[in-house]
């Protein structure tokens, strides 16, 4: 019920439409359930009249005919509009909860990511959100609502005609109540794991189709596939299982109760008809078996859209489970970064509390300086990035920029001064253009293209028709890593940020690219800090630290002569290179 509650709470955001919504519903059950009253009339006072006139019958026949058709064509329209409003009211909520939740997604911790699949959280706000405006806001607050206000209404009609058939009949309602328990207890467990198999099962497509090209290299097919296979079993025989109680609460329950009531009505009118007691037309008999058969419709639909309520809860507490997950705490304070030097003072951190993957770091970056960490995989490279970038915040220790405690300024301050260049660098769906400027206002076309310029990309948009406004694909895939590369080095020199991050940025392009985004990083470096993460020795040797990490520790320090001559880790790892390219020569 908590999760129907705050559901409903939602309607607040357009009130004024459902109450319109509710009044067109209401007003037309009132009209639908008039129309036989209208055909009681017809039957006593037309077909079987004991005596009137020939032309007082045609009168009457043409004012009832007429008043009957009216109600049905008033009852269908008042019911159109009605779903109309309440639908684009659905709509509209569905909107702003989307809303809601993809804004909340930004704020979430990186930790959050770490471990949840892409799919899941697609599916949390998109299928999810799609089944509550389905199942929830179109279904239960339309059709549910239509229901129960029939049944409601119906029971009235049947009491004002006979108040002890009325009241009889009421013993439907405990009846109704305690399937709806029996019910919802079952239902409710099976939505939920149908909900989270189908967002395993986005999940695993997701990862499937991102990660095709090394299924298809490795040969992984049918393990993937099999692994598919034993989610997607999962499911049917969850869905089977619903099927079968929802088989039973639809067909067997719904057609026991028509039929009681059906036979209950006829023993009723049957027992007094005997006695000689009957005393009622043949147009109120017919209103009779009208009204109980509007009284089943509705019970019976409340029942088949139960399994849709229950598939909305299950949706909505989904949806709220993502919007309630606490989002990452803030500073408030905001980092005035003037000339970017950096400085880690005793840094450790550990992505689980009890593997730390830095221990005691402790550097200093100056103004204009580049700085290169090397190491081998799972030393701490990126691991110091993700903290420079707040994307994690240290467990001991204190990392300053401009000698300001970067967990005193908020994440957006910090990051302001910064730009990055990845390995392998993101773009989005856009254009050439647009991922350069990422749509700020604040950088023109020209810019753009000047940056673009600068980094020796203007050889590349010769290749495209368009230039700047060529088309790029979701992650580029329709460029080379070079191009990719360029446009990546363009966005952080359009920027301009105070402090430049290249993790591994030549490690990954032709000899040819490489030297043109060699010369470009002696352009964008000029006047900024930059940190260089390389497994490439030979694009750091003009850095002014290099800084040698170890299991998480700086085991060694200085520039590439000064680690040349201390022969250490570096020297070897420089003589193992210089002796792989050699021997590749």
């Amino acid at each position: 019920m908590k999760t129907v509650k705050r559901l409903l709470s939602y309607m607040k955001y357009d009130k004024g439409k459902f109450v319109i919504g509710f009044t067109l519903l209401i007003t037309a059950v009132i009209t639908d359930l008039y129309a036989p009253i209208v055909a009681q009339q017809l039957i006593d006072d037309v077909i079987t009249p004991s005596a009137a006139s020939g032309q007082l019958l045609t009168d009457l026949l043409v004012r009832l005919l007429g008043l009957y058709a009216l109600l049905i064509g008033v009852t269908a329209l008042l019911r159109y509009l009605s779903f109309l409003i309440l639908t684009k009211t659905a709509n509209k909520i569905i909107k702003i909860i989307r809303d809601q939740a993809y804004r909340h997604l930004q704020k979430l911790p990186i930790r959050y990511f770490d471990n949840l699949p892409a799919g899941k959280v697609v599916s949390q706000i998109t299928n999810d959100t799609e089944v509550l405006r389905q199942q929830f806001y179109v279904v239960t607050i339309s059709n549910v609502m239509l229901n129960v206000i029939y049944v409601i209404g119906t029971y009235i009609a049947i009491t004002r005609l006979h108040v002890g058939l009325g009241l009889s009949l009421l013993v439907l309602l405990p009846l109704m109540y305690i399937w709806h328990k029996y019910y919802s207890k079952y239902a409710g467990r099976f939505s939920r794991k149908e909900r989270e198999l189908n967002s395993d099962i986005n999940g695993k497509i997701n990862e499937s189709v991102q990660g095709m090209s090394i299924i298809q290299a490795f040969q992984q097919e049918e393990k993937v596939s099999e692994e598919f296979n034993t989610i997607n079993q999962a499911w049917f025989e969850v869905e089977r299982k619903y099927v079968l109680l929802d088989s039973a609460a639809q067909f067997t329950l719904g057609g026991l109760l028509r039929h009681v009531t059906l036979m209950f009505v006829m023993l009723f009118f049957g027992s007094q008809y005997l006695d000689g007691i009957l005393g009622i037309s043949i147009g109120t008999l017919y209103v009779f078996g009208d009204y109980v058969t509007r009284l089943y419709d509705p019970i019976q639909g409340i029942i088949q859209q139960m399994s849709f309520v229950q598939q909305a809860i299950a949706a909505g507490e989904r949806v709220f489970t993502l919007v309630d997950t606490p989002a990452e705490e803030d500073a408030s304070g905001k980092l005035d970064l003037t000339v970017g030097k950096v400085e880690f003072d005793q840094v450790s951190f550990g992505y689980k509390e009890e593997t730390k993957v830095l221990k005691d770091i402790s550097f200093t970056a100056n103004s204009g300086e580049t700085v290169a960490l090397v190491g081998h995989t799972g030393s701490g490279k990126s691991s110091i990035m993700n903290l420079l970038f707040r994307f994690y915040d240290p467990d001991q220790g204190e990392i300053r920029i401009d000698g300001q405690n970067t967990k005193l300024a908020s994440r957006k301050s910090v990051r302001q001064g910064m730009g990055i260049v990845l390995q392998d660098p993101f773009l989005f769906t856009g254009t050439i253009e647009s991922n350069i400027t990422l749509e700020n206002p604040t950088i023109t076309k020209e810019m753009a293209h000047s940056a673009l310029e600068k980094v020796g990309g203007d050889q590349m948009l010769l290749h495209f028709e368009k230039g700047l406004d060529e088309l790029v694909v979701e992650k580029g895939s329709t460029l080379s890593s070079g191009q990719r590369q360029l446009i990546s080095f363009a966005r952080a020199l359009a920027y301009n940020p105070k402090i430049l991050i290249l993790d591994e940025a030549t490690s990954s392009i032709d000899t040819e690219t490489e030297e043109i985004i060699q010369h470009a990083m002696d352009v964008l470096k000029e006047g900024r800090t930059t940190f260089i993460i390389a497994h490439r020795l030979s694009t750091i040797q003009h850095a002014d630290q290099i800084l040698v990490l170890d299991n998480g520790e700086i085991v060694e320090r200085g520039n590439h002569q000064e680690l040349l001559l201390l022969d250490g880790k570096y020297a070897e790892m420089y003589r193992m290179q210089k002796k792989s390219i050699a021997e590749a020569m």
